[in-house]
């Protein structure tokens, strides 16, 4: 539900929603998606430590806008 809102997830990104599960408890399932392949797990937007995932069609979307203010 996060990523089909956002298209993208980090922990900072966290703290603008409530009554959420833990980071820890959304990693566990973020890295099951990753493993069958429906999300993108890695480092996506700058400035930001830890982990990040994303919709694959969100990743060519963030890597379009990250050339493009360069």
């Amino acid at each position: 539900m996060l990523l089909r809102r956002y298209g993208h997830r980090f922990r900072d990104l966290l703290a603008r929603e409530a009554n959420l599960p833990t980071w820890r408890e959304l990693l566990t399932g973020f890295r099951r998606l990753e493993d069958r392949g429906e999300i993108r797990g890695g480092r996506f937007v700058d400035g930001f430590l830890g982990e990040q995932f994303a919709l694959p069609v969100a990743v060519e979307s963030l890597r379009g806008h990250a050339s493009s203010s360069r």
